[in-house]
């Protein structure tokens, strides 16, 4: 028996669930969550959803969020834990240590750097969001989606997809993303809710990281700092820094784009994107991961050193592209 076929049987027999997304938490990993601890509830199962930090303010409107925890995650002997959306144990956040201890865990991704640290692992790579994995699986099962369900999915792949625009957007993608709006969820409402609705703090943010705004290897790589005094600042949180990273690669001409988030003196949060360079692969020089046009790394050090490391390898990265595609 397959590892898909043992997880199916798995969430078919057992009763007790511990469902955890990654830190940060972004909309895929926030719709497959609440997605799959519907169904599993709906099935009869005694379900706990966990997620390190606060549920960004954009996916509060999910039905179901109000049920996320983030703390308090206790295994007991027949717990099945079943991690979503994280491509190694670490990005489980303060619950990895825990994880790591269950008799059984399940590890549903779709990241290319997935290290398959499950006791059964479901990792499709060529998946556009592990919602689109996570849909084929009750899809597998037999289990009916709700409107709910199907708005949390819907979120979870348009988010990954950059609302369809990524190039991880397949015709598998679109197919599921239709076979969703046959539940009666509005898609005009869920896009205004994640892409567009803002508070003005987030755009006093956006000001002054675009001040920031610095052109290297020959105006190929775009990079954006921000600070946690300037979230401060702008009183913002961290959760509004995400997507303005899509600014550097918007640039014409970009190539590369980074974003360097200063947490503290001694770490930092680092995002790239690229337009034709695996920028995972970048990534993984630091220890970080991610998709071969979006990835991210968290690395302990002072701001200018690690600044100028990563540029380093950008610029280093950019000429082996070069390279081949030469």
């Amino acid at each position: 028996m397959n590892d898909r076929d043992e997880i199916i049987k798995i969430l078919r027999e057992q009763q007790r669930f511990s469902l955890a997304a990654h830190v940060l938490p972004d909309g895929d990993s926030i719709g497959s969550l609440l997605a799959l601890g519907e169904a599993l509830a709906r099935a009869g199962k005694e379900i706990k959803l966990f997620s390190p930090g606060k549920v960004p303010q954009k996916y509060t409107f999910l039905r179901g969020s109000e049920k996320i925890a983030a703390a308090g995650l206790v295994l007991q002997p027949d717990t099945v834990v079943i991690a979503l959306d994280s491509s190694d144990p670490e990005r489980l956040g303060p619950f990895a240590e825990t994880i790591k201890q269950a008799r059984c865990l399940i590890n549903i991704d779709h990241h290319v750097t997935n290290v398959r640290y499950g006791t059964l692992n479901l990792v499709e790579p060529e998946a556009a969001a592990t919602g689109e994995i996570i849909y084929r699986l009750l899809a597998d099962m037999g289990i009916p989606l709700t409107e709910s369900m199907a708005e949390a999915l819907y979120v979870a792949i348009a988010t990954d997809t950059g609302s369809f625009k990524f190039e991880n957007t397949t015709p598998a993608t679109h197919r599921t993303a239709a076979a969703l709006l046959e539940h009666q969820i509005n898609p005009a409402v869920l896009s205004q809710r994640v892409f567009d609705e803002r508070p003005l703090s987030y755009y006093i943010l956006l000001k002054e990281a675009l001040s920031s705004l610095e052109l290297h290897g020959d105006n190929r790589i775009a990079l954006i700092t921000v600070s946690k005094e300037m979230l401060e600042r702008c009183g913002t949180t961290v959760e509004e820094i995400d997507g303005i990273i899509n600014y550097t690669r918007d640039i014409e001409g970009i190539e590369l784009g980074i974003l360097i988030y200063v947490e503290s003196p001694e770490e930092v949060k680092v995002g790239f994107r690229s337009r034709r360079a695996d920028v995972s692969l970048l990534a993984q020089q630091f220890n970080g991961g991610g998709h071969a046009r979006a990835a991210g790394c968290r690395i302990h050090g002072a701001y200018a050193p690690v600044k100028e490391k990563i540029l380093l390898q950008a610029q280093k990265l950019l000429q082996e592209t070069a390279g081949k595609e030469g």
